[in-house]
């Protein structure tokens, strides 16, 4: 493709770095004093973690995109569980609710079916009220909540 960008003489930047369009060096910096190391590939991994639009799966056999969330989420009340947590879904509801951001940690080939409605962001509402229907209960959705999964599991 940037052949074909050069063949029609459309300026572009060389060496093309997708990062340079959809962050900054000052959010770098942010990420790293965070936490994130500071090489292309963790970059570009946080970009999709804090910029996609589905909630991000980090597979993280060494835990780095586990410490960045947790050092970076701190501060906005973040719960950490994993699906083996007898309150689990008691402490994603609070987190729905209130728009706190939420994790689940050490998540292995096995997702609870039971939080496919949040995965999928299907959320519902009418006028001002949105709501997820989390197992047999609506839940009020704050916008403000963020989802993340981590995996030690390697590809």
């Amino acid at each position: 493709w940037e052949a074909d960008l050069k063949k029609r003489d459309i300026p572009m930047s060389e060496p093309f770095k997708l990062e340079g369009l959809l962050t900054n060096d000052v959010e770098i910096s942010q990420w790293t004093s965070e936490g994130l190391p500071p090489d292309e590939l963790s970059v570009q991994n946080g970009i999709l973690t804090t910029q996609g639009s589905r909630f991000p799966l980090c597979i993280d056999p060494q835990q780095q995109a586990l410490n960045w969330i947790t050092k970076r989420e701190e501060k906005n009340n973040l719960k950490v569980c994993t699906f083996n947590d007898n309150d689990f879904l008691k402490q994603l509801e609070l987190a729905i609710k209130y728009g706190f951001p939420f994790l689940f940690k050490d998540v292995d080939e096995y997702i609870d079916p039971v939080i496919d409605n949040v995965l999928e962001r299907n959320i519902k509402g009418t006028g001002q009220r949105q709501f997820i229907v989390l197992g047999d209960k609506e839940v009020d959705y704050d916008p403000n909540f963020r989802l993340y999964l981590d995996t030690k599991l390697a590809n």
